[in-house]
């Protein structure tokens, strides 16, 4: 870039650039926003959920040649869409897809194009968002979009724009510690806005001559090998029967091969695949080789292929062989869920929760983690139960990405995926069921008792760091230092909405003798109803006690 005079344009080289920087910059400034977030409960903060969404762009733009502008906003959105944690880095994967749209035939982003396509971003971002809420990152990105639609009246240079856009996100900053009761009593601006502001800043210190530097990057995610050394791969004692090579010629050298290797790891190992643009030259063990190849048949057509038999010594085995071979029947409904904890992870498995993603509320699951659990599902309608209310919208964004009829169970608590498996009727069809699981949700009422992970003046309550809380349906009710004060207040709870099924799921950090004790303390709570209270070994961190009231 030219740094000596005003950028009225940028290409597709500047467009990768400030995408890397802005993940930098956000990666710097993860805590600092982190620290913005006024709910004392430990959470998956905003700051790490908004750095890990670019820093996936940023990755895969790193290892990227410079492309069109277009084909660079479309390579970085579509890698946040996958990298997305949280409502946050959601919301934050939506504008870009917006600009990516707005963007779509362009060669160069001047003042105006700059403009539309931030209006984009915001458009497509309120409309994913179901009940959008002023004061948060939503309303700092709108008025950011409406000055610089105003601004590129003025004057059609990128640089000009981007600048009257920040100059209106610093001043609707400042504003949503006015629009939100919270955010005024806590006396901070929105986390979510903050990272926006902090997005657009670093992209105008990337015009004015910023380098990117690099990220750090785990050995798991690294690009693959530009070369593959099949010799490295040890055929004995590996539980994959067939050796299967080819290579395809795609028919768009633009398409996105990466939804293929991801299958490709589901269901073998040894993957080594390199996409050049023109070819994609594979090498993987599995024991369905006709499944592999006609997967691959979406990308291209073949010019080579080899299929070995490597636990028989079978070698050369035809495609046409493996073809006839029947594939495994899909199932009509299957079932993913988020959770943490052995105990809560084998209950929703005993329920019939095909696959298990890791996570909660510390950590939120990518909407990649999310496709990759459905894509292992062997059935055509999948369930996603997200079990918190920070993982919902991120789930609602899997079904962009796969063929399969994908439902969200908008379950925001743990008792919550419960009830809704347990409404589940596999002889009604996959609306009846949305519907009843989804009424079953408002059947159960959820009690959880945590720590505060930060010093807070929350809902009038001065609490400090470590004390313990009571939430009530996800909603702060006590604190206190006594942990069998917090579970009397909520059985009473519980007795005056006339609840008769109590479950209790102790946490990894309560032993068996405390369990049996807050146990106690309930059922002495609930003497005088005829509740029925039950004990169970969650063994999940975060909460001390999860309790479900129905």
């Amino acid at each position: 870039m030219d740094t000596t005079l005003e950028h009225e344009k940028i290409n597709g080289s500047d467009y990768r650039k400030l995408i890397i920087i802005a993940a930098q910059c956000l990666e710097d400034n993860k805590e600092e926003i982190n620290e913005l977030n006024v709910f004392p409960v430990p959470d998956g903060d905003t700051g790490s959920n908004m750095s890990m969404t670019v820093s996936n762009a940023a990755k895969e733009l790193m290892h990227s040649n410079d492309m069109p502008l277009d084909k660079t906003a479309r390579k970085a959105a579509k890698a946040m869409l996958h990298g997305a944690r949280g409502n946050s880095g959601v919301i934050l994967s939506l504008l870009f897809r917006g600009i990516s749209n707005g963007l779509a035939t362009a060669s160069e982003c001047d003042g105006v194009a700059w403009a539309n396509a931030l209006s984009e971003g915001v458009k497509m971002a309120y409309k994913s968002v179901e009940h959008p809420a002023e004061g948060t990152i939503l309303t700092v990105a709108k008025r950011c979009a409406d000055a610089a639609m105003k601004a590129s009246l003025e004057k059609n240079s990128f640089e000009y724009v981007l600048t009257a856009a920040i100059s209106e996100a610093e001043k609707a900053l400042k504003d949503t510690v006015k629009q939100n009761p919270v955010l005024e009593k806590a006396g901070v601006v929105d986390a979510g806005g903050k990272g926006w502001l902090l997005v657009m800043q670093s992209m105008r210190n990337a015009l004015n001559g910023e380098e990117p530097r690099e990220l750090k990057i785990s050995e798991e995610n690294t690009e693959t090998r530009e070369k593959a050394d099949f010799s490295s791969f040890d055929t004995e004692d590996i539980k994959y029967a067939f050796c299967t090579e080819f290579i395809i010629h795609k028919h768009d050298g633009d398409a996105d091969s990466s939804p293929l290797k991801e299958y490709l790891g589901s269901i073998g190992d040894s993957l080594v695949m390199i996409d050049d643009g023109e070819i994609i030259k594979v090498h993987v063990h599995t024991n369905v080789p006709h499944d592999v190849l006609g997967e691959a048949l979406k990308y291209g057509v073949y010019e080579t292929v080899k299929v070995e038999n490597m636990k028989n010594q079978h070698t050369n085995k035809l495609v046409e062989q493996e073809s006839e071979e029947k594939k495994e029947e899909l199932k009509e409904y299957g079932f993913v869920a988020v959770c943490s904890g052995d105990g809560i992870e084998a209950m929703f498995k005993e329920l019939g929760v095909d696959s298990i993603v890791s996570g909660g509320q510390t950590m939120n699951p990518s909407t990649e983690d999310l496709y990759k659990a459905v894509l292992s599902v062997h059935a055509k309608t999948v369930f996603i139960l997200p079990n918190n209310k920070n993982i919902i919208l991120t789930a609602n964004q899997v079904s962009e990405l796969t063929d399969k009829n994908v439902i969200v169970i908008p379950t925001k608590t743990i008792p919550q995926g419960f009830a809704a498996m347990l409404g589940f009727n596999e002889d009604d069809d996959g609306a009846t069921n949305e519907k009843s699981m989804i009424g079953c949700i408002g059947n159960v009422d959820t009690m959880q008792i945590t720590y505060a992970a930060r010093n807070s003046n929350y809902a009038g309550l001065n609490i400090e760091e470590g004390d313990l809380l009571a939430l009530y349906e996800d909603k702060l009710l006590c604190a206190d230092k006594d942990i069998k004060q917090l579970l009397k207040i909520l059985a009473d709870k519980a007795k005056h909405k006339d609840k008769k099924f109590i479950s209790i799921y102790y946490g990894s950090d309560v032993t068996e003798d405390m369990a049996n004790e807050a146990l106690s303390v309930i059922k002495e709570e609930l003497k005088d109803t005829d509740a029925e209270v039950a004990l169970y070994k969650g063994n999940q961190p975060v909460y001390y006690f999860i309790i479900s009231a129905e």
